[in-house]
């Protein structure tokens, strides 16, 4: 017999069982949102020169101390640097060269004017109606990063920024975790596929549980392995967990369904049959009938049927777990838990942890507040549409009132 889990135990167990897949190099441009396996150390300055960050005129400062609108000081033009193309021109007493936002900055200039502060004399000369401090409208070599320095670091996604800081580094192909794979199962002999034509027969459902864990795989950043339906029978519940663990197959299987103790959920048999179960059912609604556990390496997780218990107990346990499988850190497997009030009553029964789907929204004061998506039975999928949060709502709770403190477990 298992002893039912508090979530939090259930999470804890999960990733201890989690090892990170193997890293591979990949193209630059093929590697976005994928995990860093490597530190990446940036092999120049950055900037790797002086350069400017206005359209303007290169000078010494000194030559403009006295500049004003009514006693503007006079330069001589001597050149011109453009990004790409620098001028090899020094700059010396009573001359400047015109220069281009991110053109190198010429020998012994220590300043840029803008052209807003230039009153033209002629094509030779300016007249510089304001003067210029050391280091004015100049980005100096290395005050980004420094050669050597660490620039990203294992664990870390790679975003736009990071690609950026790749390219900058010259990375071409970085080192990156490989993406789990994940194969998706929905069960039931009710369930029919959505290409049948008209309504579906009395006492069937469409199979939206199989679309909604697919989503989800690729939204957590995992690849979808395959979509796999079955009925509600032994064998071939069996054959498909069996196929889908073999080696080189799906690193994951995530069903839907046949996880609790009716005649015709045989989920758990086929696992315990073929692989190990670590833990069955978790003290949280929605979701109790819930099953985790390993076919050889490969992960099996056993949600509930009914369409929200599902995708609730996919945000809780498989994301984090796919996260992990990915690469991210330890800590950086969870999403963000916040506190707010609550924007009306929401009553509780004592016993289990509940997660209410929720709206949250910033208040005037910059506090947050959130209040259900409506009706919470593990069947209303409407529900789902719309919450950005969960409010959670611990065991002991007898329900909370309206403008009283709440932990939100925000979505996005």
């Amino acid at each position: 017999m298992f002893r039912m889990l508090k979530v939090a135990e259930a999470q804890l167990q999960i990733i201890s069982h989690v090892r990170v897949l193997n890293s591979m190099r990949l193209p630059l441009i093929d590697s976005l949102l994928m995990i860093l396996s490597e530190e990446v150390r940036s092999d120049i300055d950055m900037p790797p020169f002086d350069n400017s960050a206005i359209d303007g005129f290169a000078v010494r400062s000194f030559d403009t101390l006295d500049a004003s609108i009514s006693s503007p000081t006079k330069l001589r033009i001597t050149g011109e640097s453009h990004a790409g193309s620098p001028c090899e021109t020094d700059v010396v007493e009573g001359t400047a060269i015109r220069i281009m936002t991110g053109a190198p900055i010429p020998n012994n200039a220590d300043a840029c004017i803008m052209v807003e502060d230039i009153q033209m004399f002629d094509e030779g000369h300016i007249l510089v109606s304001k003067s210029a401090l050391p280091g004015h409208h100049l980005r100096r070599s290395g005050e980004d990063v420094r050669k050597g320095d660490v620039v990203l670091n294992p664990g870390q996604a790679i975003g736009s920024a990071e690609m950026a800081m790749l390219a900058a580094t010259g990375t071409k192909a970085p080192s990156v975790y490989r993406k789990p794979s994940v194969a998706v199962v929905s069960t039931g002999d009710e369930v029919v596929d959505i290409d049948m034509t008209g309504i579906p027969p009395y006492g069937s459902i469409r199979n939206s549980n199989i679309y909604a864990l697919a989503a989800l795989v690729q939204e957590s950043c995992a690849e979808l392995h395959s979509m796999n339906h079955i009925p509600d029978d032994l064998n071939q519940t069996e054959q498909l967990f069996e196929r889908l663990s073999a080696a080189g197959e799906a690193d994951v299987i995530v069903s839907a369904g046949g996880v609790s103790m009716g005649d015709r959920d045989f989920i758990k048999p086929a696992l315990e049959k073929l692989g190990k179960l670590e833990f069955w059912k978790v003290a949280m609604k929605p979701g109790k009938p819930l099953a985790f556990g390993k076919i050889e390496s490969t992960l099996i997780f056993c949600l509930p049927g009914n369409p929200v218990s599902a995708m609730v107990t996919f945000e809780l346990f498989v994301r984090p777990a796919l996260r992990r499988l990915s690469g991210r850190n330890l800590d950086d497997l969870f999403r963000m838990t916040l506190y707010g009030t609550a924007s009306c009553e929401i009553a509780h029964i004592p016993g289990r942890e509940e997660y209410i789907r929720a709206f949250t929204t910033t208040t005037s004061d910059s506090g947050l507040s959130s209040q259900p998506t409506g009706q919470q039975g593990s069947g209303i999928l409407s529900s789902m549409i719309g919450a950005n949060s969960y409010i959670v709502l611990d065991e002991k709770s007898e329900g909370v009132h309206k403008g009283e403190r709440i932990k939100i477990m925000m979505l996005n």
